[in-house]
């Protein structure tokens, strides 16, 4: 299970997501063991874009291994950037589907670039087949076992404190931590107490880990 956090802010795209790895019975969705606190979500490709996923690792690796086997391509000027990682969870679920008949292959993953000095997110489920969705301010997304009412109240923690201290959250890092906070206000075995966040700028990509 994972808890993502993406956000376009103050001309900055902004991702944070647990790091907290488990294993679940494929048919329950019931935790079985935590593998790892220090599984990294959110993956930085070409220096250009950031993509965090939630659901099935085994989805997000496949696409993973074809996006990279296509980094050049995405430097292609005449390539749509959203067709190539439509195509790479596609591959992912579709890889997921042949080693898991009859389970469903839940994933959702986020993307985020600049485009012409603009910061661009966007939203693709398996629930659709990743036809992809722009965002324009928040997002969080947990695992499919959630009822959407820790994404709510998430949401909801963030954009008060962002309406009390609106000059502070103009620095990403401040708004990444922020993120964090929302993340362990969260209650779930399955959701770590650690976290990685990735901010994108229209000059620089930075990194940060939090405790």
């Amino acid at each position: 299970m994972t808890m993502i956090v993406a956000v376009k802010w103050s001309n900055n795209i902004i991702m944070t997501a647990d790091k907290r790895q488990t294993e679940t019975d494929s048919c329950s969705g019931e935790l079985l063991k935590v593998k790892s606190d220090d599984y990294i979500k959110i993956k930085i490709i070409n220096n250009k874009y950031i993509v965090s996923f939630a659901g099935s690792t085994l989805i997000a690796e496949k696409a993973f291994e074809l996006l990279n086997q296509n980094v050049d391509v995405l430097n292609l000027h005449s390539i749509d950037p959203l067709g190539i990682f439509r195509d790479s969870f596609k591959y992912g679920k579709a890889y997921f589907e042949a080693v898991y008949p009859g389970i469903k292959p839940v994933s959702v993953f986020f993307v985020g670039f600049m485009r012409e000095q603009e910061p661009k997110l966007f939203g693709f489920s398996s629930d659709d087949e990743y036809s992809g969705l722009e965002i324009e301010e928040l997002s969080v997304k947990m695992n499919s076992n959630s009822n959407g009412d820790a994404e709510k109240e998430a949401i909801r923690f963030i954009s008060a404190e962002v309406l009390k201290r609106d000059h502070y959250y103009k620095n990403p890092r401040n708004f990444a931590r922020l993120n964090f906070k929302a993340i362990k206000r969260v209650d779930d075995k399955m959701i770590g107490k650690t976290a990685y966040s990735v901010v994108i700028s229209p000059d620089e990509i930075r990194e940060y880990h939090h405790n």
